[in-house]
């Protein structure tokens, strides 16, 4: 099953796995993105990466409910981005998705709200 969890833990902790292997393994080609009723293309979504990766020192993922049913995937999860600095970030994020039939998400639209720490 395809797993968001699984896909930012390689693209934002797995330091020995490049982006844009990462990005091979967890999305299609042709990935598209919609964040709080933006869309991007995989292009853009990797570039955002390489920039966030770069900040992040650890990364916590906690998954609250996870839901699929043939190429739907649902879920919510609360993620908590240490920065190099030492600063915390926490945002709570709703995600909907259509996995290809190989498992992989091809497009993805997720709503988020930052937590106060």
């Amino acid at each position: 099953m395809a797993s968001i969890s699984a896909a930012l833990h390689d693209l934002l902790a797995t330091r020995d796995l490049a982006v844009e292997d990462a990005l091979t393994r967890h999305f299609t080609d042709d990935y598209r993105q919609s964040t709080d009723g933006e869309w991007i293309d995989r292009a853009t979504f990797a570039q955002q990466m390489e920039q966030l990766r770069g900040f992040v020192d650890a990364v916590e993922i906690t998954v609250l409910d996870e839901l699929s049913q043939g190429s739907r995937y649902a879920e919510r999860h609360v993620i908590r981005v240490t920065g190099r600095d030492g600063s915390v970030v926490g945002q709570e994020v709703y995600v909907f998705a259509e996995v290809a039939e190989d498992g992989r998400f091809g497009s993805l639209e997720e709503l988020s709200r930052p937590l106060s720490e």
